[in-house]
C-alpha cells in the first residue's frame, strides 16, 4: 500500500531501448509489427512505458523494467494478478508477458490521463462508479492465494504505535496531546477488514485513468489482498482531501457509498487514523528506489488525513 509516487526521471527507457529479443517476443505474441512507439512517463526510473502502434493501426500498451530492477518483483506480481481478473471488471487486459533481460507487460491500450478529484469534477464520480464496479466483479475473490488484508496491512498501518516509541519533535500539537487515543483506535478497524473482495490495495490517482465520460480504469495490480471493499474505498479519501474536499463533504460522498452499509462510523475513522499514522511514519523514511517525491507527497496525505480526522472526532 506504499504509494508509489513519481518516477525519478532521469533515465526512462523508450521502445528502442529494450533488447532486440524482448521487442521481437512482443511482436511474435501480439501477433503484429511495431511500427511508432509513443512515449509515455514510467511509474519507475529506468523503465519504459508506451503506447505502441501496430500495423493495421491497433495499439497496445507496454510497461518494462530490467531484470534488475529493484522494482521489477511488483511487475511480476502484477502479471500473476492480470491473469485472474474477469473481463468485466474495470481494468485493462494483460495480452502477453515476455521475461528476460527486461520484464514486459503488454495490455489492451489505455489512453487517457489520472482522475481530477477536486470538487466538483466529474472525473470523481466516474472514479467512484469505477470502485463500485470493481468490488461488484472482484466478489468472490478470484485470485487463489491472495493474502489476507488484515495480515497485510495490520503490520503495515502501525504508525502511531512505531512513532510513539520515539516522538518526532516536529509532530503536530493536535497528534501528540490525542496520541493515547489515537493509539487505542489505530488497530480497532481490524474486526471489519474481513471480506471476499480482491482489493487493489493501492488506490490513488495515479493508479486510475480515465479514457472518457465514466470510463476509468484501475491499472497497477501490484499489491492486491482479500479483504472488505470498504477499505479501497476510504484509501481514496486522503487524496481526496489533498485535492481539495473539505472533511465535510468527503464524509458526505461516504455516506452514499453502498460498500460501507453496515459498516460503523467509528471503524471507517479507526482506519483514517491508522491511514494517517501510516504517512506520517513513512514520509520520514528515506527516499525508496527508483522514484522521486514520494516522502513529500506522504506529509501531504498526513496532514490532510489528520485535518479529517479532527473533524470525525472532535478531539481538541
Amino acid at each position: 500500500m506504499v504509494a508509489a509516487g513519481k518516477a525519478a526521471g532521469v533515465a526512462h527507457a523508450s521502445w528502442q531501448d529494450l533488447p532486440l529479443p524482448v521487442r521481437a517476443a512482443v511482436e511474435r505474441n501480439i501477433g503484429a509489427k511495431v511500427v511508432r512507439s509513443l512515449r509515455q512517463t514510467p511509474e519507475f526510473d529506468g523503465g519504459l512505458a508506451a503506447r505502441l502502434v501496430l500495423e493495421g493501426g491497433n495499439r497496445v500498451f507496454v510497461k518494462a523494467l530490467p531484470a534488475d530492477n529493484p522494482r521489477v518483483g511488483g511487475y511480476r506480481a502484477e502479471a500473476d494478478v492480470m491473469s485472474f481478473l474477469p473481463e468485466n471488471a474495470p481494468v485493462p487486459r494483460l495480452m502477453s508477458t515476455v521475461d528476460g533481460e527486461w520484464l514486459a507487460l503488454v495490455f489492451s491500450d489505455i489512453e487517457g490521463t489520472s482522475p481530477r478529484l477536486r470538487p466538483g469534477s466529474p472525473e470523481l464520480s466516474g472514479v467512484l462508479t469505477a470502485l463500485g464496479a470493481l468490488s461488484r466483479t472482484l466478489t468472490p475473490c478470484p485470485v487463489p492465494g491472495a493474502p489476507d488484508a488484515l495480515e497485510d496491512l495490520g503490520p503495515l498501518l502501525r504508525g502511531w504505535s512505531e512513532l510513539s516509541a520515539d516522538l518526532p519533535d516536529d509532530l503536530g500539537d493536535w497528534a501528540v496531546r490525542n496520541l493515547e487515543s489515537l493509539l487505542a483506535l489505530e488497530s480497532s478497524w481490524h474486526p471489519w477488514a474481513a471480506g471476499d473482495t480482491l482489493l487493489h490495495n493501492d488506490l490513488r490517482p495515479g493508479n486510475l485513468v480515465v479514457g472518457g465520460p465514466g470510463r476509468v480504469q484501475v491499472v497497477n495490480w501490484r499489491y492486491p489482498a482479500r479483504g472488505a471493499a470498504w477499505l479501497d474505498l476510504v484509501s481514496l479519501v486522503p487524496y481526496m482531501l489533498a485535492a481539495g474536499h473539505e472533511p465535510a463533504g468527503v464524509d458526505r460522498l461516504l455516506k452514499r457509498r453502498p460498500v460501507l452499509a453496515g459498516v460503523p462510523a467509528w471503524a471507517v475513522t479507526a482506519y483514517g487514523v491508522a491511514l494517517a499514522g501510516h504517512y506520517e511514519r513513512v514520509s520520514r523514511l528515506p527516499e525508496p528506489p527508483a522514484t522521486s517525491g514520494v516522502r513529500v507527497d506522504q506529509q501531504r496525505l498526513a496532514a490532510v488525513t489528520t485535518a479529517w480526522l479532527k473533524h470525525r472526532t472532535g478531539w481538541r
